[in-house]
Formats: structure tokens, sequence, C-alpha cells
């Protein structure tokens, strides 16, 4: 019995220790976890803060390529939840250049933009520009005066 018991316990060991070890090499996940969103309340309506964004864009030269009304698709099938909607917009002007440096930043792009409402108040929703780029072949300097920009312009939009 005890010729069993010496390799099982050797293994157990082994086992664990190995276990142990990976555990403490790891870091946290959320350990130094860079800001991946920024939210912002809106001093607005929700009605109106998703129309102003969209005139916003538009107004200067971007698109809005689609709003996903994720409330009313909810209602189709019976659910209930908070207004939100996701306003999808860009440029070709600011992203093809960047897509074709880094065909796969083409899953970051369009911009996206949420706008919902919790607790009777508008938030909206937009990724870090930093974030956004992160594991990308694209360097923030070549995003500053793009993509960055539309962070400062939803700020505004909602605040001012």
């Amino acid at each position: 019995m005890s010729r069993y018991l010496l390799p099982l316990a050797l293994t157990a060991a082994l086992g664990l220790s190995a276990c142990g070890h990976i555990h403490h090499d790891r870091p946290h996940p959320k350990a130094h976890a860079p800001m991946q969103t920024h939210t912002v309340i809106s001093k607005y309506s929700f009605n109106d803060t998703v129309s102003r964004l969209e005139n916003a864009v538009q107004s200067r030269g971007m698109t809005v390529f689609a709003v996903i009304d994720h409330q009313a698709a909810a209602q189709k099938d019976g659910l209930n939840m908070q207004p939100a909607k996701v306003i999808i917009f860009g440029t070709p002007k600011a992203g093809t250049s960047l897509m074709v440096k880094d065909p796969a930043f083409a899953l970051q792009l369009p911009l996206k933009v949420l706008v919902t409402e919790t607790n009777g108040q508008t938030q909206v929703v937009f990724n870090d520009t930093r974030a956004l780029i992160r594991g990308s072949k694209i360097e923030y300097s070549e995003v500053e005066n793009t993509l960055a920009n539309a962070g400062k312009l939803i700020r505004k939009v909602v605040t001012e």
C-alpha cells in the first residue's frame, strides 16, 4: 500500500506546488488596469442627448452609420430595460489610413457612443482612445487629432 501512496503524495505535492506557483506569478487581472471607457453625465434629457450627439457628429462632416435602440429591441421581445441607444459614427477620412496600416483595427471602427438613462440621469459612455488602440499597430500620435477628438466632442456636446 505504501508504494502507491508515495507516488500519489509526490504527484499531489507537485500539482499543488505548480498551482501555487502559477497563481502567485500572475498579476491580478484588475491590477493597474487602464480605463477602458469614460462615462459623462449629460445635462440634457435622454432624447435631447441622442439628438445633440447625432447633430454634432454630422455638423463636423462625419457620418452616423447607425443608431441601435437596445430598449426598442428588448421591447419587441417583451422585455423591459432602461433607455439605451448606441450611435455608430465616423468618417473614412480618419479611419481608412488606420485600417490600411492595421487591417484588424477595422474591428474598432467606426466609433461608438452609448447613451443610456439610469436613476433619472442620462449617461454617455464611450471608449477611451488609448484603450481603443491598445494592441494595434496604431500609435497615439496618429489619432490624437482625429479619434481622440471624438471624446472631447462628446463631452462638450453633453455638458455645455
